[in-house]
């Protein structure tokens, strides 16, 4: 488990690396905010929190299980919010939890993993970033929230990308890998789109709450965060509404592709119809006839008889060409 503290003001910031959660309460004063970061910690880790800020045990078991949806619980002293980051690498979507504790003199975060918009906060925290450094916890939240929020932002314009390219490759070249590369998109926007909706109602309930931890004048920029949420939707609901039109200009594509493949093997077969009956009449192979036999074939033994069967077959095959090129129908 690693502790971090970052202790700030508009007049000081400092950084400091904890030994142990016990430490907390030396570095808590009411002048300052005091933002407590927690990576990898186990509910065992965690359990002196229970005594230290007497939060609840199904408050802090939730922020270790990582597997939780995006929600707020009041617990009058304190408020307990579960947010959801998302990375999209390599086509693939994952999800990590951010578990966050708000009270009225320190923010605690805790987290499976490094999180580079935490990481990016703090930086800008000990940059002496005058909007940052002039709230209290609350509006510390709301920029944590905020930069929850513009990680959606840049993975739903990735896939906004993603759906332009696939509309071009449909529609130049369908494959079945096109197919493949649509249904695994739909599959993954429909997950992000139950995250962003979990973190819009999350959002939408701090809004909301009467607690006193969130002052009035902070509630405005929750409700900005709010506002970029359901527009997100939006987006997420285009893309969606985009890629079910792709599915179907493939399967389109793919019908009208074989159209013609089937209007090419027509014609081929339809010039070849009439040359096999020639050759299937030549192919009887009767003797040819006289005066004697007048029915049997007469042009056996006619002089360039192969030749002469072969420039009617040619000719045949040539005139149909041109008469289906004329109809339009090559």
């Amino acid at each position: 488990m690693k502790i971090t503290a970052v202790k700030y003001s508009d007049a000081m910031q400092q950084i400091y690396e904890l030994k142990s959660l016990e430490e907390i309460p030396a570095l808590q004063e009411e002048t300052f905010v005091l933002w407590i970061d927690i990576t990898e910690p186990t509910i065992k880790e965690l359990s002196p929190l229970k005594n230290l800020f007497e939060f609840h045990p199904l408050a802090i078991e939730d922020s270790v299980q990582m597997d939780e949806r995006p929600k707020v619980d009041d617990y009058d002293e304190y408020l307990f919010v579960i947010a959801k980051t998302i990375n999209a690498v390599e086509g693939d979507i994952s999800t990590r939890q951010l578990s966050i504790f708000v009270s009225k003199y320190v923010l605690i975060t805790v987290h499976e993993k490094q999180l580079n918009s935490i990481d990016e906060l703090k930086e800008k925290i000990l940059r002496k970033k005058p909007l940052i450094l002039k709230g209290k916890e609350d509006f510390l939240l709301y920029r944590i929230l905020d930069g929850v929020v513009d990680n959606y932002i840049t993975v739903i314009e990735d896939f906004e990308d993603k759906i332009d390219e696939i509309d071009e490759e449909i529609l130049e070249n369908p494959t079945g890998r096109s197919m493949k590369k649509i249904r695994q998109l739909i599959r993954q926007v429909r997950h992000i789109h139950s995250i962003v909706r979990g973190q819009r109602d999350a959002v939408g309930k701090l809004n909301r709450s009467d607690t006193l931890l969130i002052k009035p004048e902070t509630r405005i920029y929750f409700r900005d965060v709010y506002d970029h949420t359901v527009s997100l939707l939006d987006s997420i609901e285009n893309i969606r509404a985009n890629a079910g039109e792709a599915l179907e200009v493939y399967h389109s594509s793919l019908a009208n592709k074989m159209n013609e493949i089937m209007k090419v093997l027509t014609i081929i077969a339809t010039i070849f119809i009439p040359l096999t009956f020639v050759t299937g009449i030549y192919g009887m192979n009767f003797q040819g006839g006289g005066t004697d036999n007048p029915l049997n074939m007469p042009e056996l033994y006619l002089p360039y008889g192969y030749v002469f069967v072969l420039m009617v077959m040619a000719t045949m095959s040539i005139s149909m060409v041109i008469y289906f090129n004329r109809k339009g129908w090559l």
